[in-house]
């Protein structure tokens, strides 16, 4: 008995593999036939409401349709193994003619209580199948049963989350254009009024910030898309990163006034270089400074640390906030995580992108924090040997 249960210990490790369906299917049909002694192996599945095959090693059986009356559909709907004795099933179906099968076991297939489908191997030979080989199949059926869910359950995942992304791609293509329309207009009026004091003034003042930050969001979302594509482009060359950080700080100072920035630049202008793509650096500090200010207090201060410790440039921005439950410490960086709860502006992509363009310039970034205490985040860059 004990080198039965390590045989089905073994077939049932092959079915961990993460796999398409089709791929799954086939693994257990090959594994169930191996236990047995079998010949062939077939999988029927309800999917959609039709109770249909959906694999089998011999191709002639994806056209036996299942009768209600039938042993396959009763296992389906009574959820009870049985062996099956099948010489006359080649008189019912014309598909089974010339295969010559003499034995048949039938194992549902279930999950959570609820039927899912029919295991059944096949046996050519003359002796029949026996209680002892329908018990190892009754055990395996069970991590057969989980494999083809957990699949199941995966693929609808990753087709939902594709329908996502498309439908998001589009939509910030879409918007892009009427955006940048709106946005023309409102730097007019702006500049008309800018010499005015009016509640007008502040007004579209209001607008125009709020129009940036609803095209900075289309861009991040169109930075994933390429991203996801494979298609972002990187323009390599020497840059200088206390001339990036100061980039950053004046734009920190221009979106942010109310909040105060720290730098710490222990770096010489001489010994700052790295090779890399100035702009996407550069989004990557804004991101990781905006990030600091949506959760911290009002007028607090963000700081930015520059050292170098041989081979690596490291950067450091830390906030006085409210720092980061060590539960979701795991997740930020995945693309649109906001965290449990979080009713923050944003869409959850500063980290996501941060982390794909500083490991891009084969560096690292990881974030620090404790609740109520404050969040630092690292970057660390490669130093240009040159």
């Amino acid at each position: 008995m004990d080198d039965i249960l390590e045989k089905i210990y073994k077939s049932g490790l092959k079915l961990l593999v993460p796999s398409t369906p089709e791929m799954i299917y086939s693994i257990i049909v090959k594994e169930a036939i191996k236990l047995v002694g079998a010949d062939i192996g077939t999988i029927h599945l309800e999917l959609g409401g039709i109770f249909m095959p959906v694999y089998s090693t011999v191709p002639s059986f994806y056209g036996i349709k299942p009768r209600k009356r039938g042993n396959t559909y009763k296992t389906f709907i009574n959820r009870k193994p049985r062996i099956v004795e099948t010489s006359k099933l080649q008189k019912i179906h014309p598909a089974m003619r010339g295969v010559n099968v003499n034995s048949s076991i039938l194992i549902p297939l279930s999950y959570q209580n609820k039927a899912i489908g029919v295991l059944s191997v096949d046996s050519k030979k003359e002796q029949k199948f026996s209680e002892r080989e329908l018990e190892i199949l009754v055990l395996f059926g069970s991590l057969a049963s989980l494999a083809i869910r957990k699949t199941q359950l995966y693929d609808e995942t990753k087709k939902a989350l594709d329908s996502r992304d498309l439908f998001i791609s589009m939509a910030a293509h879409e918007f892009r254009t009427p955006l940048t329309t709106i946005q023309g207009y409102v730097q007019l009026l702006w500049s008309k009024m800018k010499n005015s004091n009016s509640s007008e003034f502040r007004w579209v003042e209001q607008l125009k910030w709020e129009t940036s930050r609803l095209i900075q969001l289309v861009n991040e979302l169109l930075v994933v898309d390429r991203i996801k594509e494979g298609n972002l482009q990187y323009l390599w060359k020497e840059c200088h990163l206390g001339e990036i950080i100061a980039r950053a700080e004046n734009n920190f100072k221009f979106v942010h006034s109310n909040h105060k920035i720290r730098i710490n630049n222990q770096l010489s202008n001489k010994a700052d270089i790295v090779i890399g793509d100035f702009d996407k650096l550069l989004q990557t500090i804004d991101n990781l400074l905006d990030n600091a200010t949506k959760f911290s207090p009002a007028h607090s201060i963000i700081e930015l640390n520059l050292k170098h410790r041989s081979p690596y440039f490291t950067l450091e921005i830390k906030d006085s906030g409210k720092g980061i439950d060590k539960k979701d410490l795991p997740k930020i960086f995945e693309n649109y995580y906001r965290g449990i709860g979080h009713k923050r502006e944003g869409m959850g992509l500063g980290l996501y992108l941060a982390k794909n363009i500083i490991e891009k310039h084969h560096g690292e970034i990881r974030v620090k924090s404790k609740s109520q205490r404050g969040t630092s985040v690292i970057v660390k860059l490669p130093e240009a040997r040159i």
